[in-house]
């Protein structure tokens, strides 16, 4: 038995209603306003009235929770909660 039979490929897992929600959630918290997303058909979606491709929609949530995280830390700069935001970016990076 193989590797590939055992575990599910990371596509099934994201389909394509959880990645508009995600968009949905990472632009609204980004940008404190509702954002279009919509899938059209296959990897293709609609967003913000721009056709856009599944694997740019993935990396443009990542890049919109990455900005809410940095106007968290940059908002709230001597908090216990910008040390545990510093503490997090730090093991990241290792």
């Amino acid at each position: 038995m193989t590797m590939s039979a055992l575990y599910p490929h990371k596509a099934d897992t994201l389909t394509a209603q959880n990645i508009v929600d995600s968009y949905r959630s990472a632009y609204y918290s980004a940008n404190h306003r509702a954002g279009d997303c919509r899938h059209l058909h296959g990897r293709w979606f609609l967003v913000n009235g721009v056709e856009r491709d599944r694997g740019w929609l993935l990396l443009e949530v990542e890049r919109l929770r990455q900005e809410t995280l940095t106007k968290v830390v940059d908002d709230d700069a001597n908090s216990a909660k910008n040390r545990v935001f510093r503490l997090i970016r730090r093991l990241k990076r290792l």
